[in-house]
């Protein structure tokens, strides 16, 4: 027990010090730290029960045994913060609290009474921080599930302790030291204790990584996909097209009308409002229809799988009207921004969607024809413009494939 004891100190005191140690040198998620500080925590608990045990002390083993708890209820809030939920101080104090009243108010006296709610108290901590884990909110980390089983299981090795108490007690504090049972499970909780340092790691890395590549797909100004992101997209929807035997596709390309004039008059700053008004209302009005996005400067993209031209047209001009309304003043400022909208479809299983994409980029061909603020479909065929107002023939025959162009050539910013 007393060499039990002297390594659980130890190597819980070794393991908040290199959490702690790894969040204030390479920074990222608060979740090590946290839980680094735990594991310090913890340690002062154990030296302050083992101490106390030796001594006979046993309201002072009452204060070791409640900064243990502690330990664990920074740990549950913790993983509810890494879940995306609110802090909670009640999660970290709540239990120690408890523990702290049921003991001065006399309900429990014994040692082994004391053990048994202490026991209680740390299982329930860590099946409500497993709970927080699985929660997840739809983030795929891969370690986040190994975690979660760890906790249930410190929680079930806390549980198990009660029969063993019930059937070998411990009848006095200074006897603690002298048990049969008591090494093993503080062998067991360090083991898994030790583990769960190692994947909270995992889990932070993951995390960070994962950022990492939503930033790097992800425009700065508006949140939407950037154009890499849009690419990335286009390659999955053109696979699952030919998997499932060839659907259609649709793609705007979606360019505000006189942008530059509005950036020269009003500011760039002004500019990014307008940019970010567009961005709201292309996701209000496309975002279930597709994935939408921003390709550079003043330009916009959507693709849509299993939409047709005649759908996608009257998305179009669906979108051309919200922006027009929502844009008709801004911060106060009658601007009347507007938007021209490229719209080409494909159903050809072997199309590529970069074609596809070339073929809405109709803002050499949209503005000199159709004029501003209007949604024009360009056919493969003849690489005409039609107007919105035009008419739509969809058959196979009239949408050929085109030649395959490079990404490069498939987007021009100014």
């Amino acid at each position: 027990m007393m060499t039990m004891s002297v390594v659980g100190i130890t190597v819980t005191l070794v393991l908040g010090l290199v959490l702690t140690f790894n969040w204030a040198r390479y920074g990222g998620s608060s979740f090590v730290g946290v839980w680094g500080l735990s594991m310090l925590v913890l340690s002062v608990g154990i030296v302050v029960a083992s101490v106390s045990s030796l001594a006979g002390l046993l309201s002072v083993l009452a204060f070791g045994q409640a900064a243990m708890i502690l330990s664990d209820g920074i740990k549950c809030n913790a993983c509810r913060e890494f879940a995306g939920r609110e802090s909670s101080l009640v999660y970290v104090v709540a239990g120690p609290l408890l523990f702290l009243l049921v003991v001065n108010s006399g309900l429990v006296e014994t040692f082994n009474g004391r053990l048994m709610l202490v026991c209680t108290l740390l299982a329930a901590y860590n099946f409500a921080a497993a709970a927080e884990l699985i929660y997840a909110n739809g983030e795929h980390l891969p370690s986040r599930w190994p975690a979660a089983v760890l906790l249930v299981i410190t929680g079930l090795s806390f549980l198990s302790w009660l029969p063993l108490i019930v059937a070998r007690p411990i009848v006095e504090i200074g006897q603690v030291f002298l048990s049969g049972w008591f090494p093993a499970v503080l062998l067991v909780t360090l083991l898994l204790r030790t583990a769960l340092a190692f994947i909270v790691l995992a889990m932070a890395k993951e995390r960070q990584e994962q950022e990492q590549r939503t930033d790097a797909l992800t425009d700065s100004l508006t949140g939407l996909p950037n154009r890499r992101a849009l690419f990335e997209a286009a390659d999955v929807i053109g696979q699952r097209r030919i998997l499932g035997g060839g659907t259609p596709v649709s793609v705007l390309i979606l360019d505000l009308d006189h942008f530059k004039d509005t950036n020269d008059s009003y500011g760039h700053e002004f500019g990014d409002e307008v940019l970010k008004l567009f961005a709201r209302t292309l996701v209000k009005t496309l975002d279930d229809k597709g994935i939408v996005g921003r390709l550079g400067g003043e330009e916009f993209a959507a693709i849509l799988p299993g939409v047709d031209a005649t759908a996608a047209v009257v998305a179009a001009e669906a979108l051309r009207r919200a922006f027009a309304r929502s844009a008709a003043f801004v911060n106060g400022l009658a601007i009347g921004a507007t938007v021209s909208v490229g719209v080409a479809s494909d159903v050809e299983v072997d199309t590529d969607l970069s074609g596809c994409s070339g073929r809405a980029d109709a803002r050499a061909l949209c503005r000199p024809r159709a004029g501003r603020n209007q949604v024009a479909l360009l056919e493969s065929d003849d690489q005409r413009v039609l107007p919105a107002g035009s008419t739509i023939r969809t058959s196979p025959s009239r949408l050929r494939p085109t030649p395959p162009i490079t990404k490069r050539q498939t987007v021009r910013i100014d």
